[in-house]
């Protein structure tokens, strides 16, 4: 990667990237700036191996978004003095993202760039969890009555 076309990529990512991560910090500075460093070593790391990313912010957001989930669960296991995995490595699945994701209250389109996937991508993940938690809430309707 050429260091024009790098420059070019964190000026047009940097803001957009910083809040998107200040938000999910809570605003906590040092937090951030640590997890916005840590994203674009990776993505040095990462992209001098292979091809740039179409969408390099959103491969960025979830980079970031990993690298928190990580220091979040490390620091609940410490504070609860929980067992911590040698190699660091937690398992995500890609629902845990769609998850998260949905429930900051983003729209279908707004998931889909965050994910790098398409809108029809998103709608399927939305019917498969809607209908995984039909399947193990009660049905609130009171016994007997009639849907209307």
């Amino acid at each position: 990667m050429l260091e024009e076309q790098w420059l070019s990529i964190y000026r047009e990512t940097i803001h957009p990237l910083y809040g998107y991560l200040a938000k999910r910090t809570g605003g906590d500075r040092a937090l951030t700036e640590d997890v916005v460093q840590e994203s674009y070593l990776r993505a040095l790391d990462s992209w001098k191996h292979k091809a740039i990313p179409d969408a390099p912010l959103a491969w960025l957001k979830q980079v970031g978004r990993n690298i928190l989930i990580d220091y979040l669960r490390r620091k609940k296991w410490d504070a609860d003095a929980g067992p911590a995995r040698a190699d660091g490595v937690e398992s995500r699945t890609p629902a845990d993202e769609f998850e998260s994701l949905y429930f900051d209250g983003l729209s279908v389109r707004e998931i889909a760039g965050e994910m790098a996937v398409s809108e029809r991508t998103v709608e399927g993940l939305l019917r498969r969890a809607r209908g995984s938690l039909k399947a193990v809430l009660p049905d609130p309707r009171p016994e007997g009555g009639n849907h209307v």
